[in-house]
């Protein structure tokens, strides 16, 4: 294990996992404890894993606060391990996470198995409790009807949290346009559901754009292709770069920032962890109120929800930085 020093976070750790090289950022333990969950790729380089962690953690803190939590954010990256030594890269993982008593308490994201969770339970027991996924749908679902009234939704990636999205648009009369390079065999196209090609998803005629899948699909090329009046959905840092939150606004396109819209899990996950479970529901009941907040700061002041999002939760991570 390795640790590096990195202006703005508190701790960066680098660790081999049975071959597999794993990151663990910790961007802010506020009152002593951060949130975050367990993302398994295949990373490009550990330099690629690394700035996803970074980008992820620092994300997650903004994630927590605006949900009213008293805690910060964290995340763990794991370079993809071949199928016979999954397993072993988990567990050491979840031990690694056990040997921080608590400070960091984990659950699954992109790439993460019900087998995996399995296995990473095993190792640690500072692992959420719930289910993570359908809580993301259920906060995304409510993300996108405090902005809009949807007939159609265009639906980038149908895994862990796409699916239950889905179910919940269709269950409401919407129409849904998904993609996925693995189209799941219990969601049937028919005549509310239609299968495009993912190439295909961004330039699809409908009100809201919902990417649930991996992020940085939102840049320069993809943008401009957009046929919706929102962008609300499940995926993580969904920018390709900064300059990309200024080129969605200048469309005229909103925006319904991903720390609030996929905050579910958190909500969910944070909560149970804290003994705090009897607040569930009033922190999902407080996301319209927000969302309506962060849409009206944006047409007045003219400029992306995205960044008033940012100084709000600035402004509550400074305030629980002071002294209890």
């Amino acid at each position: 294990m390795q640790t590096r020093t990195l202006a703005g976070y508190e701790h960066v750790y680098e660790l081999e996992c049975a071959g597999s090289r794993a990151f663990i950022a910790i961007h802010a333990a506020l009152r002593g404890r951060a949130f975050g969950g367990v993302r398994i790729r295949a990373y490009a380089s550990d330099e690629h894993a690394l700035t996803d962690a970074l980008a992820l953690a620092e994300a997650m803190t903004r994630k927590v606060v605006l949900a009213g939590i008293d805690g910060g954010g964290a995340k763990s990256v794991l370079r993809l391990p071949p199928p016979h030594r999954r397993a072993a890269a988990i567990h050491q993982l979840g031990r690694f996470i056990d040997s921080l008593g608590g400070r960091y308490q984990c659950g699954g994201d992109y790439g993460f198995t019900a087998a995996d969770e399995a296995v990473l339970r095993a190792a640690t027991r500072h692992v959420a409790c719930g289910d993570l996924a359908e809580a993301t749908a259920r906060s995304v679902e409510l993300a996108i009807f405090a902005a809009a009234d949807p007939r159609v939704v265009a639906l980038q990636g149908l895994g862990a949290v796409g699916r239950p999205l889905a179910r919940r648009l269709l269950a409401r009369g919407v129409r849904v346009i998904a993609a996925d390079p693995t189209w799941p065999e219990d969601l049937v196209p028919g005549d509310t559901l239609q299968r495009v090609d993912p190439a295909a998803i961004y330039g699809v005629d409908c009100d809201v754009f919902a990417p649930c899948a991996h992020g940085g699909v939102l840049d320069a090329s993809t943008i401009p292709r957009l046929r919706a009046a929102l962008v609300c959905g499940a995926a993580n840092n969904p920018f390709a770069a900064a300059d990309d939150v200024d080129r969605l606004n200048a469309r005229g396109v909103a925006y319904i920032p991903d720390v609030i819209a996929n905050a579910g899990a958190t909500i969910v996950g944070a909560s149970n962890a804290l003994d705090e479970e009897a607040h569930i529901d009033r922190r999902f009941a407080a996301i319209p109120a927000l969302i309506h907040d962060l849409l009206d700061r944006s047409r007045s002041e003219r400029r992306s929800t995205h960044w008033i999002a940012h100084e709000l939760a600035d402004q509550r991570i400074a305030a629980l930085r002071r002294p209890a």
